[in-house]
């Protein structure tokens, strides 16, 4: 009978017929400790600085406002950004200075990307993905967060948990302001605009156009301060973002929360966008 000899890189090694099949990783159990040592982040800097972020700078023109903000922060810092396109960590990755972008892991959506192997392991390769779960909360994803960080890492995690299907914000889930709170490290809130027109969700060829980020004031936990008080910081601070990126400064500074048109916005824009909205018919070109 021929025996397995255990994983490859790639694929599982042949079974016997009559032996069970093992279960693919889960995002719990997903290992990615491999991609974080010297040899595999010297290959990710190599990629991403050759490769990677040339031909996002090709595609995107970007257009970073706010790095002055960044000026003095010592690392480690966890950065937390809106979510529009699979284009928006190259994005992020270009608007942080090298002395982050050098050390720095993304939060992948354990159900997308950790679901097989080949995938799991080029994403944990390529931009430093580890798995964290986004359906429900999970412990074993905040511990490992939290210890990313406190390694030194410096961490880009997405609150809303998954790709905005219409470029308006999204529920924020508190995780970023726990790791932020709990590590005792700045948060940093950046706003995206653009990448939802070059990948939009569903998309799968890329196309050219313009990108802007909007980097905000780094928020630090004051003392005493829980996890459920830095989110309510954050959520305000990316909600001025918003406004900042579509008006101006002065405009986002006067606006009530940092949002303008209030927090039922988002439903409301997406409920007329529908032709829902009372009075409005739907359009006849749908």
């Amino acid at each position: 009978m021929k025996v397995a000899k255990g994983w490859r890189w790639f694929r599982p090694a042949t079974l016997p017929k009559s032996a069970p099949v093992p279960p693919l990783r889960t995002e719990g159990s997903f290992e990615t400790d491999w991609a974080r040592k010297p040899w595999a982040n010297t290959a990710r800097d190599v990629f991403q600085e050759l490769a990677l972020l040339p031909a996002f700078r090709y595609l995107a023109s970007p257009t970073i406002r706010g790095r002055e903000r960044l000026r003095g922060l010592s690392e480690p810092i966890v950065v937390a950004s809106n979510h529009v396109s699979h284009l928006d960590t190259a994005i992020l990755l270009e608007s942080l200075p090298l002395r982050f972008r050098h050390r720095v892991l993304v939060g992948a959506a354990a159900d997308y990307f950790f679901t097989g192997k080949v995938r799991g392991n080029l994403a944990a390769l390529a931009i430093g993905a580890f798995p964290v779960e986004r359906k429900r909360a999970s412990a074993a994803s905040a511990r490992l967060a939290v210890r990313l960080v406190q390694e030194g890492w410096n961490l880009i995690l997405f609150p809303e948990g998954g790709r905005s299907d219409d470029a308006w914000l999204q529920e924020l889930k508190p995780g970023a302001a726990f790791v932020a709170a709990r590590a005792k490290r700045p948060l940093v809130p950046m706003w995206i605009t653009g990448t939802e027109h070059l990948l939009p969700r569903g998309s799968k060829r890329p196309r050219r156009g313009r990108v802007d980020v909007l980097i905000g004031d780094p928020l630090y936990p004051r003392d005493g301060e829980d996890a459920r008080e830095l989110h309510a910081r954050f959520e305000e601070a990316l909600k001025r973002l918003a406004t900042e990126a579509t008006t101006d400064w002065w405009q986002a500074l006067r606006a009530p929360d940092g949002d303008p048109y209030g927090p039922d916005a988002a439903r409301w824009r997406r409920v007329w966008a529908r032709g829902e909205a009372p009075g409005r018919a739907k359009s006849r070109w749908k």
